[in-house]
């Protein structure tokens, strides 16, 4: 913020670019976003006693998809038959298809039979007659309420699950270029910062002087 306004200070209005030129900008500091362990992820849906908020954070953990992303969902966006979920990226980017885990498809037939969504996989509560999506906020007041319930004392949000999912991943040794993939980044670039995450395969790494027989 300060050097953009130094930059139209010296550039536009004293037409001194030279100065500009020979500022330090600051280094960027890329915090690693937080991140629940399997057992957490497994203590947390646990505590959710709702089916249909079950159903929402077991879709969001078991696909990567953002809370944007899982608001829109349609029903028809559920292909049980073919095991997969489609994704459409309202970014406007490309959509894409992840793998529908047999355990979700358990969950959201038992949702669907209760609840008996329309257009949307998760419809909103609304006043009016039109049919409106889950919103975004909603989703955040899951995770939260139930976050205390599991007795996870961490500061997570709909993202958290998102993190979680490529991090496990990587950890079961899936190729950082599939996962790039499943969650629709545009760079492996963005995708490389699970790899700070991945505990497990850091702590398999070890050290190549364990592979030398010297005692």
């Amino acid at each position: 913020m300060t050097m953009s306004a130094c930059n139209l200070l010296y550039t536009d209005t004293l037409q001194q670019i030279e100065k500009v030129q020979k500022l330090k900008r600051p280094r960027l500091i890329r915090k690693l976003p937080v991140v629940l362990s399997v057992e957490e992820v497994a203590l947390l849906l646990e505590a959710i006693k709702n089916l249909k908020h079950k159903a929402i954070v077991a879709t969001l953990y078991s696909s990567g998809m953002r809370v944007g992303e899982l608001i829109s969902l349609k029903i028809n966006d559920i292909d049980s038959k073919r095991g997969r979920i489609s994704i459409r990226d309202p970014k406007g980017n490309r959509d894409r298809e992840v793998p529908l885990s047999n355990k979700l498809i358990v969950l959201l037939r038992q949702y669907y039979r209760a609840y008996r969504p329309q257009e949307y996989l998760f419809n909103g509560q609304s006043k009016s007659k039109e049919i409106s999506p889950y919103s975004c906020s909603s989703v955040r007041n899951i995770l939260k309420r139930n976050l205390k319930k599991a007795g996870i004392d961490k500061n997570i949000s709909s993202h958290t699950m998102r993190h979680s999912y490529a991090t496990h991943l990587l950890n079961k040794g899936i190729d950082v270029r599939i996962i790039q993939r499943l969650l629709g980044h545009k760079s492996v670039k963005t995708t490389m910062i699970y790899c700070h995450l991945a505990s497990d395969q850091f702590d398999k790494t070890g050290s190549p002087l364990d592979d030398i027989a010297i005692w």
